[in-house]
């Protein structure tokens, strides 16, 4: 019976890894993968078998494929809508729709990670201290997404949204001067 709810477990996270869009999350599922399967061999009375799955599947697989992700790209997005007194979850369920699907799904087709943060802070104040690829910003109805000029994906996400039959969206490219 354990075996089976093993094998389950097995086929569940193999399949959460190759679904998934995010890269760090499929590198763990096959970890988890590794362990459960290391686990199965235990079970079969193959002792060393499960230790070698376990030390090369779970661990140094699992480390080298993290190390090389380090290497990959997190593309950060702020969120503002400087209007509202709160963010909590139903805010960002409410507000979480085309746009911002949108530009998470470009950047897993550029192989970049998105990293969305939501935040009441002004548009000037981010600019300021905070390190960013994009600033999506809500007023009413109007969205505006502000990028640093030089960034060449700013270009391929305006075609993107285009594309997408979001053409409300106005895309400002600014000079974006370089924290120290």
């Amino acid at each position: 019976m354990v075996l089976k709810v093993f094998f389950i477990v097995m086929i569940a996270f193999a399949l959460f890894a190759v679904h998934t869009s995010k890269l760090r999350r499929a590198v763990i599922y096959t970890a988890i993968f590794s362990l459960v399967s290391s686990l199965c061999y235990l079970l079969y009375s193959a002792p060393d078998v499960a230790i070698a799955e376990a030390i090369i599947g779970s661990t140094i697989a699992t480390i080298l494929y993290l190390v090389a992700l380090q290497k990959y790209k997190v593309f950060t997005i702020y969120y503002t809508n400087e209007g509202n007194a709160e963010i909590n979850d139903s805010y960002i369920s409410a507000i979480r729709g085309n746009i911002l699907d949108s530009i998470e799904r470009f950047c897993v087709k550029k192989e970049l990670e998105p990293q969305v943060i939501y935040t009441l802070e002004s548009l000037e104040h981010i600019k300021k201290v905070h390190q960013y690829d994009l600033i999506v910003r809500r007023e009413n109805e109007k969205v505006y997404v502000y990028g640093n000029r030089e960034n060449y994906q700013m270009e391929s996400l305006r075609e993107y949204m285009i594309k997408k039959g979001l053409n409300d969206v106005q895309f400002i490219a600014e000079q974006v001067e370089l924290m120290e």
